[in-house]
């Protein structure tokens, strides 16, 4: 007969007041999951964030004296003023739980099915999570092929999580490999017998995303270390089987994996309900993927006018500028880039600089305007016309100057990046 074990009967003091402190912590942190995935859950995740949006700027300007006023909210950024304050707010209000909680239930042997629901409640959450992420790698639309602009712009002149962004986005098996990497060790969570495995696989997973995350500045820092730290949490309850297999080379009993003893019709209900459960994620996760790609993946349409375009001829009201390095005014450049959806066009001075602009076509009237997405009040408004497939000419007013630009196509090929692909035999190394 195979030996198992069970949660311990009998909890140490300091366990009890780690575990009050984590649960109250994690429940801080992951809500409103699980009622942010119901249908029509909008106005509940709404109004607990508008809570947030008033309490976190309070405690920043009255108990932290912060020398700044919050006005940044989330964003792209999960590093913001707005984010750690919150993130003190969860530790404070965790451990003031943690504390009441001692002293009310101070009897306690232990707290095995408390421990068990937040289990089955990370378990769940850091699943979807690594699904999110996962399934945006398996699409590439997370980290796309580097676009004209990136391909222009100079290592030197690329922010450090610029530069990660390109490195993953060149490769498409990289993405695969990532990606399915946490897809599996998510799927694996979902199930008791192979959480523990899932939960290594994630550890190294999210491991990685976290040390990138730092080395590389991308504002996802407290994010991803806090699902690393659920990672490990989950990793806990199987740590001193672990140990003995992994490091003491001892016998490690199996784990107690029906602690609780329900009816047969019970056990039907909830794997009938975890069935669609899983399947909803994984529906909305495919289907999402699906669509996402196909409006801004690798292979998404391009707007009209789509590449590369060096400047021939540029006058400003009417007078032909000559191309020199030092000019601020004179258009050096032209990148017409994004997605059929979203496109958006780039220019490059004579000195280098770069200015984007929304990009709007009227195909059939051959008419664009171009803003800056911040300031929509100042706008070009141009004609254009194509001699042939390689020249496209410009011409309008910006405000009160006129503009005239002759532009010739470039062959986007000619990027090493673009046209070196993968070899299996290189005699010498191309590191360039």
């Amino acid at each position: 007969m195979p030996q198992f074990i069970s949660y311990p009967l009998q909890w140490h003091p300091a366990q009890k007041l780690t575990f009050r402190f984590f649960f109250a912590y994690f429940l801080l942190y992951v809500f409103p999951f699980p009622l942010s995935n119901v249908p029509g859950s909008y106005f509940l995740t709404s109004s607990y964030n508008e809570v947030w949006h008033a309490l976190v700027p309070w405690v920043g300007r009255t108990l932290l004296h912060l020398p700044y006023e919050i006005t940044v909210f989330p964003n792209g950024s999960g590093d913001t003023t707005f984010n750690y304050v919150q993130l003190f707010c969860f530790v404070v209000l965790a451990f003031a739980a943690a504390l009441v909680w001692s002293v009310l239930d101070r009897k306690r042997a232990n707290y095995n099915t408390l421990l068990y629901g937040l289990l089955v409640l990370l378990r769940y959450y850091l699943a979807i999570t690594m699904f999110t992420y996962g399934f945006a790698k398996v699409f590439k639309t997370q980290f796309p092929f580097p676009s004209i602009t990136r391909l222009m712009e100079p290592y030197g002149q690329s922010s450090p999580m610029g530069l990660a962004w390109t490195f993953m986005g060149y490769s498409t098996a990289y993405n695969w490999f990532t990606g399915l990497g946490e897809i599996i060790g998510g799927a694996l969570l979902f199930f008791r017998k192979t959480t523990a495995l899932g939960a290594i696989i994630l550890v190294a997973v999210i491991g990685n995303i976290v040390a990138i995350n730092f080395c590389f500045d991308i504002p996802v820092k407290l994010y991803s270390s806090n699902l690393l730290l659920m990672a490990l949490f989950i990793l806990t309850t199987d740590g001193l089987r672990l140990i003995n297999v992994l490091l003491v080379n001892r016998p490690a009993p199996a784990l107690d994996l029906t602690p609780f003893r329900t009816s047969r019709r019970w056990r039907i209900g909830r794997i009938v309900f975890k069935t669609l459960a899983i399947s909803f994620v994984l529906y909305g996760q495919i289907y999402s993927g699906f669509i996402t790609a196909k409006q801004y993946g690798d292979q998404a349409p391009k707007p009209p006018l789509y590449g590369l375009y060096q400047v021939e001829t540029f006058a400003l009201n009417g007078d032909t500028l000559a191309p020199m390095l030092t000019d601020t005014a004179r258009w050096r450049q032209v990148m017409v880039g994004g997605y059929k959806s979203y496109p958006n066009l780039t220019i490059r001075y004579m000195n280098d600089s770069l200015r984007n602009y929304a990009f709007e076509l009227d195909t059939a009237k051959r008419q664009a305007v171009l803003y800056a997405r911040s300031d929509t009040a100042h706008k070009y408004r141009l004609t254009y016309q194509q001699p042939d497939t390689n020249s496209l000419m410009m011409a309008g007013f910006n405000q009160i100057d006129s503009i005239y630009v002759r532009l010739k196509k470039q062959d986007i090929g000619q990027f090493l990046l673009v046209n070196r692909g993968f070899h299996w035999i290189n005699e010498y190394p191309m590191n360039r």
